[in-house]
Order: C-alpha cells, then structure tokens, then sequence
C-alpha cells in the first residue's frame, strides 16, 4: 500500500508534462516577442546607419569640392604671375633675335620691327596683348591703346595712386625682370577700372621694358567656367551629383541642365523657392545638413524626399552642396524589414513543431516511469520496514556512543578556536610588520618635511588663541582700546597668513609625493618625432629663456621617431629644465641648456646638460627631499619625481654625471618602441 506522500510524487510525475506544455507556449510567446522588439530595434539601428553613412557621404564629397576649389582660388594669383612671366619672356626672346638678325639695320627699322611682331600677338582666350615701354616712361608700342604712343605716362597714376609705368620700369631696371599691380580699365569696358597683375623685362639693347598683364576678374571667371565644367560630372552613390548656387539664387551647376543660370528663388510652381533661400542661409552661416522634397528625382522623373549637405565658399558667394534621396534609404529598410519577417516567421513556426513533439514524448515517458516507479516503491517499503526495526535496535548504543564524543569534541574546539585566534593576531602584527618596514624610509621623509609647515601651523594657532583670551577678557573687563583692536586685527591677519600659506605647502607636499607612485597612469601609447617635441620648449619658455638671456640648444634627427609615453617624456624634460632654471644659473653670465638626443639601435639616449652652477653631492641628487634651496619653495621632489618616471614608466634609466666644466650632465636610455603593460 503506497503512502499519500509517495500517491503524490506520482501524480506530480503524470503531471509533467502539462506543465512542460504550459512553459512550452510560454517560451515560444517570449520568443516571439524579443524576436518583435530585436526587430524593431535593428530596423532603427539601420535606419540610423544608413542616414550616418549617408550624411558622411555627402558632407565628404562637397568638402572633396570645396578644397578643390579654395585651393584652386588660393592658387589663382601666382597662376596668373606664372603665366604671363612666361609670355613676357617669349616676347623678350622674339624681340631680343629680331634685334640680334638685323643688326644691320638702323635702330628705328629694328625698333619698328620689333613693335610690328609683338603688336598682334594674343593669348589667355583673345585678352592678352603686349605692351613696351622706353625707361623714361614713354609709350612704344600698346596695341590696345594705340593713341598713347610716344606719350610719356612717367607720372600716370590709377585709382589708388600707384604709379603704374614707375613701378614697372624700376622693376624691370633694377631687378631685370618682375610682378607689379596696378588697376586699369579693360578694352571691353572702359568705363570701370578693375585690378590687374603685370609683368615687365628689361630690354636693355633700347632701355625699353617690355611687359604684359591680366585681369584677376577675367581670369577667376574663366576658373570658374572650368571648375563648373568639371564638377557638373561629378556621379556618386546611385543618383547623387554636385549642385551649386551663387548668392542671387541662380543654379550654377545641377544634374538637370535646364536648370543651370536659372534664379529658382522666383520659381513659383514648387516649393523649389524656399528650398533655395534657405540652402543659401545655410551656407551664409558656414555649413550644414537640409532636408526637404526635392522637386524632381532624375530616375522616376517625380518629386521625392532629399537630404542635402550645404557649404559655403565666401570668396565667390557660392553654395555648394550634394543630396541623396530619403526613398533609396526606405528601400534598403523595407528589404531588410521583409528577410527578417521570414526569419522570424521560420524560426516561430520550427519552434512549436519542437515543443509540440518534446511534449508529446515526455508525457509518453512521464506515463512509463510512473508506473515503474510506483513498482519500485512497493519493494523498497517492504525492505523499509525490515530495517526500520533493526535501526530502532541500534539507536540506542548509537546514542550513548554520541554523547560520549560530543564531550570530547567540545574540548578540541576550544583549544582549536583558541589557537586559531592567535594564529590570526600573530598574521596581522607579520603583515603589519611587513608594512611598516617598506613605509619607514617615505613616512621619515614625510613627517621631517611636514613637520615645519605644521609646526608654523600650531605656532600661529596658539598665538590666535592667545590674543583672542587677551582680547575677550579685556572686553569682559571694558578695557578694550583702539590699539588693542588693531593689534588683533594684524595678530589674526598674520596668523591667517601663515596658516594659509604652509597649509598651501603642505599640500604641495603631498600631491608630489603622489607623484612618485609608480601606478600613476599616463598618458596611451604614442607615436611621436623627437624633434618636434624637444622644439616645442621653446615655444613654451620663450619668454623665460628671452629674460635670462638663455640659449636652448637642440641636437636631434629629423628620423628619430619614438613609441613611448609622450606625456611622461615631456614632464621629465620639464622638470629638467625647470631644475636648471631654478638651481643652476645664479651665478651665470650666458646660460645655456643643451639636449642632445641620438639613437643606438634600439634605445635612445637623452643627453641634457647645462652651463650652470652644478651640485656638490650629486651622489645624494635622486634622494628624497635633497635639496640645495631648503630656504624656499623647493623640497627636493623634482629629481626623485624625474627617476620614477623614467625607471617605472618608461622602463628607462637615468643617471647624473658632472660635465667637463663643473656643470651637471643626465644621460636617459628609453626604449626607441615601448611595449604596453598592464599594470
């Protein structure tokens, strides 16, 4: 006969696989939903890295443009120089061999000569010409003004009072050849007077110079045609091209042609006006993102959604920019949102058919087991009550035998609890031991430095407290006077002082001694030229060494690239050099600090020295609080500071030396590639 406890593990076994059917829809319910929420959260995941890689894109591309054409417009003015330096050297070359063949012709023949062959010469697109010049000033050959030959122009003046002829002809004088600028007016408008880049030579057989010029306006335009040219097949992405607009709003380049030199600001059968102010607004203030409908899609030929990345290029007033469509982006989402729909489908479908057939064959097992349990059951009740009466007999002697060795046992932990609280006090006082031996060497150095700020500290305490007795029993007594309140007042003044500033020192003292730990972190790994950092100090003292009347000198190649702790490196040059500026130099007519760095295979050693003082025990330079100024600021921790860095961090060696002349010598070895540790 089973017991009601044992009917109920049978139940509970037939049960089984109920509950294993409940927990299986309810799995495959939490499954389906974190497959909804992943979902929706890569779509929006790539929603966004779309957009990002999208905007890069743009924003990439216009600058790509805008470099090209701010370089090509920083660039303009020494084209133009360079260009009509060589044409005015053909002319003087044409001239100089017409001279040299007719040597036996008269010098009016050879001079008309000359002026016929150069007259009708153009170039730069029909606006080039040349002109001559005798070096008094006089007007020889000007094709384009023909009515000012033989006209001296010595003291001809433009708009902004340049002596036009005066400059060429000393130029062309004294240094042979040269550039000048003036303004004049252009054959096609005579009216307005524009600025102008010449060029003259020296044709010393007649003292004539011969030169030429051209308008920055004219030839900035004709830039800009070829610039336009070349950016109007700019092609990227699947529909994405370069648009510009100038200040009145007209399209200068577009993918649409019928749009090119048409103001879209007056464009009234879209929203195309708004678009077009405001993409100028946008490169008025620099540069930025827009979004709007673009009014025509060149694939579809239909309106659609665009983002669009705006520059401004202020020298011409330009605004350019590049956009992508929105939709292109959609497409790319509902593709990826439709293969994740199947997925997710596949996955929920696959899982009920596993649920549905582990159901199945746990119940089947479920069933079996019950029954072969409740068999095994009914033998081991019958074996259960055999032994139930012999462990009834055994209890007995087992409890006495119990009592017994509690007893005993009671005893032993005493002594064992006993032994181990002692074991562990005496741990404590090793381990305590053990501390106190590594920090006895920093801790004296602590407390001898400390103890002259604090001591000041107490000093300056007791007399305030002091003054302030005197001053609250004279009060109580009414005997308080002027005087007396003065004197109190410059009492706690200076001891506010005092207190202030060793307090202050005392600080100093201890944010140092952090300083020397060796787990400080520094600064990541860096690839670094040696030079450009030994050079920067300069920059950084300039002021310091121009008031000593100091030379840095700097021995270093330009090669010598380092991968170390630049931070680390540049605090213990500084702390060298703040040595030198604060200890070595009292008594120095022409300082002078000297950093040589060279390389030996795979170490680099620092050599830093100085044309000062020295330092008598420099055997004691790298210990603690040795100092030669124990009178001022200086507690000696620079020097240990310096020793740290390098040793611990980066795993270097340091040592001092005397220099030839009494001065003080420190050579560093670093490794020329640090390796990072993990400390």
């Amino acid at each position: 006969m089973l017991h009601k406890d044992e009917i109920k593990i049978l139940r509970t076994v037939k049960l089984a696989p109920i509950f294993v059917a409940i927990f299986s829809l309810l799995y495959i319910f939490i499954l389906y939903e974190n497959h909804q929420i992943q979902f929706k959260q890569e779509i929006e995941q790539l929603k966004k890295q779309s957009m990002l890689e999208m905007e890069t894109l743009l924003k990439s591309t216009v600058m790509r443009v805008y470099d090209v054409i701010k370089t090509e417009k920083s660039s303009s003015t020494e084209k133009i120089k360079s260009n009509l330096q060589a044409r005015v050297r053909e002319a003087h070359a044409i001239a100089m061999s017409i001279y040299r063949n007719n040597k036996h012709r008269s010098q009016d023949e050879i001079k008309s000569l000359i002026s016929d062959a150069l007259r009708d010469i153009r170039f730069n697109n029909g606006r080039g010409y040349f002109f001559i010049y005798d070096s008094a000033g006089t007007s020889v050959m000007h094709p384009i003004l023909p009515h000012i030959e033989n006209t001296n122009l010595w003291d001809f003046q433009d708009v902004k009072g340049h002596f036009v002829i005066q400059e060429l002809s000393e130029i062309a004088k004294i240094q042979g050849e040269g550039v000048s600028t003036w303004w004049w007016k252009k054959p096609s408008d005579k009216q307005t007077e524009y600025e102008k880049i010449g060029y003259s030579k020296h044709f010393p057989p007649f003292n004539w110079f011969i030169g030429t010029g051209d308008y920055i306006a004219d030839y900035e335009q004709e830039l800009k045609k070829e610039l336009l040219t070349s950016i109007n097949k700019i092609r990227f992405g699947k529909e994405s091209y370069i648009f510009i607009i100038d200040k009145q709003g007209h399209y200068l380049s577009h993918i649409e042609q019928s749009y090119i030199e048409q103001n879209r600001i007056n464009y009234r059968e879209t929203n195309a006006d708004a678009i077009t102010k405001e993409v100028l607004l946008i490169a008025q203030a620099g540069e930025g993102f827009i979004s709007y409908t673009g009014s025509v899609k060149p694939s579809v030929r239909e309106p659609s959604r665009k983002r669009s990345f705006v520059k401004g290029f202020d020298d011409w007033q330009w605004a350019i920019g590049s956009g992508a469509y929105l939709n292109d982006i959609d497409n790319i989402v509902a593709l990826k949102k439709a293969q994740l729909n199947k997925v997710n489908n596949a996955a929920l479908i696959q899982s009920i058919i596993v649920s549905l057939v582990v159901s199945a064959l746990l119940l089947f097992l479920a069933l079996l087991f019950s029954n072969v349990i409740k068999n095994r059951f009914q033998k081991y009740q019958k074996k259960v009550s055999q032994n139930t009466l012999a462990l009834r007999k055994l209890n007995g002697s087992l409890e006495e035998q119990v009592f017994k060795r509690t007893g005993a046992l009671e005893c032993s932990n005493t002594e064992l609890a006993s032994t181990l609280t002692h074991l562990k006090s005496m741990q404590s006082k090793l381990v305590e031991s053990e501390k106190m031996a590594s920090m006895v060497g920093v801790v004296s150095g602590i407390a001898h430095e400390l103890n002259t700020p604090l001591g000041i500290m107490v000093t300056a305490t007791t007399q305030v407290d002091k003054e302030v007795k005197s001053f609250f029993e004279k009060l109580q007594t009414q005997q308080l006077t002027r005087k007396d309140l003065q004197q109190i007042e410059k009492t706690w003044a200076l001891g506010y002082k005092l207190l202030h500033d060793n307090l202050q020192r005392a600080v100093q003292l201890v944010h140092n001694f952090k300083s020397l730990s060796i787990h400080n972190n520094a600064d990541e790994l860096q690839i670094f030229a040696m030079k450009s950092l030994l050079d920067s100090f300069s920059n950084v003292y300039i002021n310091r060494f121009s008031d000593l009347g100091m030379q840095y000198n700097v021995d270093v190649q330009n090669e010598l690239i380092l991968t170390s702790y630049q931070s680390v490196l540049t605090d213990v040059l500084i702390q060298l050099i703040q040595n030198s500026l604060t200890h070595a130099f009292e008594e120095t007519l022409s300082p002078c600090i000297n950093i040589k760095a060279v390389r030996h295979d795979d170490v680099v050693e620092i050599n830093y020295s100085d044309n000062g003082k020295g330092c008598v025990n420099i055997d004691k330079i790298f210990d603690l609080f040795y100092t030669t100024k124990r009178g001022s600021d200086c507690i000696g921790l620079g020097l240990p500071i310096v020793y740290n860095q390098v040793v611990h961090k980066l795993s270097g060696s340091i040592t001092c030396v005397p220099s030839e002349h009494g001065s003080l010598q420190f050579l560093i070895n670093i490794p020329l590639t640090l390796l990072a540790t993990n400390e």
